[in-house]
């Protein structure tokens, strides 16, 4: 109700009329400035007068709002649930959008209309409008602030800010604001801790809120959803190395797959058959990986497990293959730095003879980029593999440095781990 304060003091604003017009005979000037400012919530029967003095009809504006408010509940439901909106849709959500805050319907407007930027991948346009609507959350069990909190949480992983969801969670325990959201938003919420955890190397708290989103999710039907959770589960037992339950995990979202016609789709079938892939790429079962990284590719070239599906074949000794797929996706065809990377590498060792010079620039390329980005894993296989190759030119100070390189990434995941 107090949002009606706010409505009235702008169209009081725009008609030009002072406190003293507009409560004589309500009430006073004074209670009208606390009404506006949103310090109390009056009587319904002192709102109706009050708008009713403006020349607007309370019954009519309220139903109008209801509408409103309703219509873009459905439209977030639909976001979250990962459906297309209709062209219609979008025109009516970009109608909702107002310049003003002069009620909470404008503010639910602007953070779907937010959401709806970050469903197209503008990011940039997305976090410009949340930084608008920040000054008016109010930080209470109300939907506002629950609608804030996932859709800011969704912007951090869309822009690969992982600590950020993490820290905001542990300083401010943003999740007891999502208890009375519905449960639906409450399991995205775990699942995008869960998800920024495992990304942070922090895989038994990744584990953690994983459990929870499950939990919370149970008992509903959004089987896309329910596929999401069992990858991410699936990921993060095969970040712990228990590979056993990742399988069981993936096994399930293979037959939610096989039976629900309405999420089969090829990105779907590409990101499960690359996570299986990874876990016997994990398990050193690279021939499998690379069966596994195949189908994957077949159905999406996603060149992420392009990438997967070569470093498979040159551990599994399939350098003709490999060679096959350099040729066929040449390292121009990249643009994420740590794929192109991966591909000189995965080019050199295939192919080149072993030269010095060669070694010592690819390293300091290549390792200097994972290392500042935080791609630890990657350091782990390339870095004791291109010691290797300076043992075999007795280059031993260069392969010293490159097992030295393996071994900090190595105490930096385990202190990740255990904090």
């Amino acid at each position: 109700m107090k949002n009606w304060g706010r409505l009235i003091k702008y169209h009081r604003q725009q008609q030009g009329l002072k406190q003293d017009d507009v409560a004589v005979g309500i009430c006073t000037p004074s209670y009208l400035s606390r009404i506006e400012n949103g310090m109390v919530i009056a009587e319904t029967a002192v709102y109706e007068l009050l708008l009713e003095r403006l020349g607007i009809d309370f019954k009519h504006q309220k139903e109008q709002l209801t509408a409103k408010n309703t219509f873009l509940e459905q439209l977030y439901e639909k976001l979250l649930s990962n459906i297309e909106l209709t062209a219609d849709e979008i025109e009516q959500l970009r109608d909702c959008q107002s310049s003003l805050f002069h009620h909470e319907t404008d503010i639910m407007a602007k953070l779907v209309y937010s959401r709806y930027l970050l469903s197209r991948n503008k990011l940039q346009e997305a976090q410009q409008l949340l930084i608008q609507i920040e000054p008016f959350i109010t930080w209470q069990h109300d939907r506002i602030t629950q609608l804030y909190i996932g859709i800011t949480t969704y912007a951090h992983l869309s822009a690969l800010e992982f600590y950020d969801i993490i820290a905001k969670e542990e300083q401010q325990q943003i999740s007891n604001y999502m208890t009375t959201a519905n449960r639906f938003e409450q399991a995205n919420y775990f699942y995008h801790l869960a998800f920024a955890h495992h990304r942070y190397y922090s895989f038994q708290q990744a584990l953690f809120y994983i459990q929870l989103a499950t939990k919370t999710f149970s008992h509903q039907y959004k089987p896309l959803f329910q596929l999401k959770l069992y990858s991410m589960t699936g990921v993060i037992y095969n970040s712990l190395s228990r590979f056993n339950e990742a399988l069981i995990e993936y096994s399930a979202g293979e037959d939610l797959l096989g039976n629900v016609e309405s999420i089969q789709t090829s990105m779907q079938f590409s990101s499960l058959y690359n996570n299986i892939a990874f876990c016997y790429e994990c398990q050193s079962d690279f021939a499998k990986a690379q069966d596994y990284y195949e189908q994957a590719v077949f159905h999406m070239e996603d060149l992420h497990t392009v990438i997967n599906w070569m470093r498979a074949c040159y551990r599994n000794g399939s350098l003709e293959k490999l060679r096959t797929l350099l040729k066929k996706y040449p390292r121009e065809i990249f643009t994420i730095g740590h794929h192109q990377y991966q591909w000189e590498l995965l080019h050199y060792a295939s192919g080149q003879q072993l030269e010095l010079t060669s070694l010592k620039d690819i390293e300091t390329r290549a390792f200097s980029y994972f290392e500042e980005h935080s791609h630890y894993e990657l350091i782990l296989y390339y870095a004791p593999l291109w010691g290797t190759f300076y043992e075999e030119l007795y280059a031993y100070k260069q392969a010293n440095n490159c097992y030295k390189r393996a071994f900090k990434a190595s105490e930096k995941v385990r202190r990740l781990m255990s904090s």
